[in-house]
C-alpha cells in the first residue's frame, strides 16, 4: 500500500488514536509526553489507521540502548494491507538512526494474527514468559 504515511504523532491524533487502541486493546491513551518515547501513526488520506509506541531503554548489561515497541494496532477496516509492516519498519528504521542494538515487543498469547506479522518482519519468539503484577 503505497499510500500509506508513517509520521510521529501529533496533538490532534489523539481521537483517531484512542478509537483504533480502544478497537484492539480496550484502552485508551492519555496526553503526556516524555523524551524517551516516540509515538508513530500510520496515515492514510490524512486518516490515522494505524498506532505504535516506542520507548528507548537502557540495557545496563551491555551499557547501550534498544527500543521497545509497544500498542502496535491498526484499524480494524485495514488489517492486512502492510500497515503493521510499516509502522514496524519505521520503528527499527528509527531505532537503528538512534545506535540502538535491538527493537523488542511483546504480545498476548491470543493476538495470533500479530504473532505471524511480527514473525514476517524478522522476530523471533523466545523462550520466556513475562510476569506482571498490578499496583494500582
Amino acid at each position: 500500500m503505497d499510500n500509506v504515511i508513517i509520521r510521529e504523532y501529533q496533538e490532534n491524533d489523539l481521537d483517531a488514536v484512542n478509537r483504533i487502541l480502544l478497537n484492539a486493546f480496550e484502552e485508551e491513551k492519555i496526553g503526556f509526553k516524555e523524551d524517551n518515547i516516540t509515538e508513530v501513526v500510520a496515515e492514510i488520506n490524512n486518516q490515522v489507521v494505524g498506532y505504535l509506541i516506542l520507548t528507548k531503554v537502557l540495557n545496563l548489561v551491555k551499557g547501550k540502548y534498544y527500543y521497545l515497541i509497544d500498542y502496535v494496532c491498526v484499524d480494524e477496516e485495514k488489517r492486512g494491507l502492510g500497515i503493521g509492516k510499516k509502522l514496524l519498519d519505521y520503528a527499527e528504521d528509527y531505532a537503528r538512526s538512534n545506535n540502538a542494538i535491538y527493537t523488542q515487543l511483546t504480545c498476548s498469547t491470543f493476538r495470533t494474527s500479530a504473532h505471524k506479522l511480527y514473525e514476517k518482519c524478522g522476530y523471533i519468539k523466545r523462550d520466556s514468559i513475562l510476569y506482571r503484577k498490578e499496583l494500582e
